[in-house]
């Protein structure tokens, strides 16, 4: 049985909401989670401005072709579009992330009951989907504010990528200084941050083309040469002092905490029984939090013990995102974040060594 259109478009066109930037390059341990965030929410904004203009304008066409239809009552699809149209009014004064998760799902059900509405009259008084879904095609490729807030987007986006670049090299290049300052020998490395550098252009390209595989794809091998080049410096680190290097570890450890925190509850909100990925999370905050506990009280050993089991808990957590993302039924792109997330997990457990 074919799916109406609007099933195969409002409700798809959501799902992408909060899912549209990859990375380039790793949080840095001295940014926080709250930072971090914060220059985030602007471009995850713009992004769901964008998809909720789409969504408007699919919804005003299908009033106007339902409306057509003899003995239809339009009353419920306006009431929703009306609520829809103040949510979308609001998404540029919300003030967080979390806050806009929320938002973002409430606009989700209400775009889920326009569509069911729609459905309902369609079948109930001779609709034709072929005619409706000619009209909203129409309507959507003829409103100029859709491309405005694709461009908006896409500038947003752009900007802060650049910017994330240009920073990460920038204080990639400042810790090189400072560790050759230290004696350390940096001449194996320096070269691979040069090389590094060179890819701002295929940055910057790759975003101008407005296209998310181009975008996705240039992001994926930025942040694996980043992971080479922080690899080869924590190899130069390898005379840290332990308290030092175990306040970074448990640091890092917070920051992930933070992000799976986002992650489950969009999973839980598609599909439900997200299996061992809720209760290892709750794992690990148990052991961050007993291992802070240690290091406060001066255990050192006891530190070393929990960090290991912390490590445990990265590998766990990272298998269960990517047993999810290859057998559950997910919206587009959050196969991708989580297999992203599961490599980055992948990556932190590696980084706490065995002694």
């Amino acid at each position: 049985m074919n799916r109406h259109p609007l099933q195969a478009g409002l409700l798809v066109l959501f799902c992408l909401a909060l899912l549209t930037i990859i990375t380039c390059v790793p949080v840095h341990a001295a940014d926080p989670v709250s930072s971090a965030d914060d220059r985030v929410l602007p471009i995850e904004q713009a992004h769901l401005a964008w998809m909720a203009e789409v969504s408007d304008v699919e919804m005003v066409a299908a009033i106007a072709y339902v409306e057509t239809l003899f003995g239809k009552d339009t009353r419920s699809m306006t009431s929703l579009h009306t609520d829809f149209s103040k949510a979308k009014s609001a998404i540029g004064s919300i003030p967080s992330l979390s806050e806009l998760d929320n938002h973002t799902i409430l606009m989700q059900e209400t775009a889920r009951s326009f569509n069911q509405e729609t459905m309902n009259q369609m079948s109930s008084h001779q609709g034709k989907p072929a005619n409706l879904e000619a009209q909203i095609s129409k309507a959507v490729n003829a409103n100029p504010y859709i491309t405005m807030k694709k461009d908006a987007y896409w500038a947003a986006r752009s900007t802060y990528q650049l910017n994330e670049f240009d920073a990460w090299v920038s204080d990639t290049q400042n810790t090189l200084n400072s560790l050759q300052a230290q004696g350390y020998t940096v001449s194996d490395t320096s070269p691979y941050l040069v090389r590094f550098s060179s890819l701002r252009p295929d940055l910057k390209a790759s975003l101008n083309t407005k296209d998310f595989d181009r975008a996705g794809s240039t992001a994926v091998i930025i942040r694996d040469r980043s992971s080479e080049i922080t690899d080869r410096i924590a190899a130069l680190q390898t005379q840290v002092t332990t308290d030092t290097t175990a306040d970074f570890q448990l640091g890092e450890a917070e920051r992930v905490i933070a992000r799976a925190d986002r992650i489950n509850p969009q999973l839980v909100k598609q599909i439900l029984d997200i299996g061992d990925a809720e209760p290892v999370l709750s794992k690990l905050k148990i052991d961050v939090k007993l291992a802070r506990g240690a290091q406060n009280g001066g255990q050192s050993g006891l530190v070393y013990n929990k960090l290991q089991l912390i490590k445990k808990d990265y590998r766990d957590l990272g298998a269960a995102y990517r047993d999810i993302a290859v057998s559950a039924s997910l919206a587009p792109g959050m196969a991708d974040t989580l297999m992203a997330m599961s490599y980055s997990l992948k990556e932190t457990a590696d980084r706490i060594g065995e002694s």
